[in-house]
């Protein structure tokens, strides 16, 4: 791979920018870094969750991966994902009616996402739902 504190370069992992919001990036960024995480919890035997991504302030701690900026703005996956975004095409996009704006990850191939939700350990340090442009930390209920 790459040594540590090295971004991981496209030509092994890359995320996608829809056009939309490849225009308007580096002003809703304003010097904050992207972050791409994911939330799951297990109900009745079935894992569900869903690809988070985010706007910090500051690059997140341990268990994440820095990959090549996009349009500027600073990239980083939690490492458990690096497969997933590698195999499943994933992209970024505003989503979201137009007063409750959001960036969503989009995936070619949603079942690779399936699949990673049925490996062991997933739920490990998923405690918290991260929600919003750099947003505040909620619990999940349970």
């Amino acid at each position: 791979m790459t040594q540590p504190g090295t971004p991981i370069p496209r030509s092994q992992v890359s995320v996608g920018l829809d056009p939309d919001l490849r225009r308007a990036l580096g002003e809703l960024a304003a010097g904050r870094v992207l972050v791409v995480d994911y939330f799951a919890s297990r109900g009745c035997s079935v894992v569900i969750g869903d690809l988070t991504c985010d706007l910090r302030p500051v690059p997140p701690g341990t268990g994440f991966a820095e990959l090549a900026p996009i349009e500027g703005v600073r990239l980083f996956v939690e490492t458990r994902l690096l497969p997933v975004i590698r195999d499943a095409g994933a992209s970024l996009r505003l989503a979201g009616p137009s007063f409750a704006r959001h960036l969503a990850v989009d995936r070619e191939l949603p079942d690779r996402w399936i699949e990673f939700l049925e490996e062991p350990g997933i739920l490990a340090g998923k405690q918290l739902l991260r929600s919003g442009f750099g947003g505040r930390d909620r619990e999940r209920a349970g």
